[in-house]
């Protein structure tokens, strides 16, 4: 039964199908994982704020995009959000997206609830001692973050 296939023509395309099967992928992760690294961060310090509104409102962002499965969340950005953004501009038609840059601001987005944590754990475990030596140089807080805390994080 099996001698029966042809395994000549996966043989014939397989440097065609690697290539074209591999290469939105790849696109994909380039362009989502940095975007979401840097969301991410300023969620974590969002998160990290003393202004309770900012930090509840990141902390409501994460939990909602970790709550909610990707396979959802895709489907809303490409069936939904078109609709959502012409009623905000008043468009009579759907804005017109397409599948490739609504996964990557949809990767963008989810990915960034999960770095978001990542970074604020990271954050928070850098000693007391190297925030208040920051503090005793003369930076300020949102220095002190920027120049000590988000750097050991990453």
């Amino acid at each position: 039964m099996l001698g029966q296939f042809d395994f000549n023509v996966i043989e014939r395309s397989i440097g065609y199908l690697f290539r074209e099967g591999m290469t939105s992928p790849l696109t994909l992760t380039a362009l989502a994982v940095p975007g979401g690294m840097v969301f991410g961060t300023l969620l974590a310090m969002m998160r990290l704020s003393s202004f309770k509104p900012l930090s509840v409102v990141a902390g409501a962002y994460v939990s909602l995009m970790r709550s909610v499965p990707l396979v959802l969340v895709t489907s809303w950005s490409y069936f939904l959000v078109p609709y959502i953004g012409a009623w905000i501009v008043r468009s009579p038609q759907p804005i017109q997206v397409g599948a490739f840059y609504s996964s990557v601001i949809t990767f963008t987005l989810f990915e960034a609830a999960y770095y978001c944590e990542i970074m604020r754990a990271g954050i928070q475990s850098v000693s007391r001692g190297q925030v208040w030596a920051g503090y005793a140089l003369g930076l300020k807080y949102s220095q002190t973050k920027g120049k000590i805390g988000v750097p050991q994080a990453f």
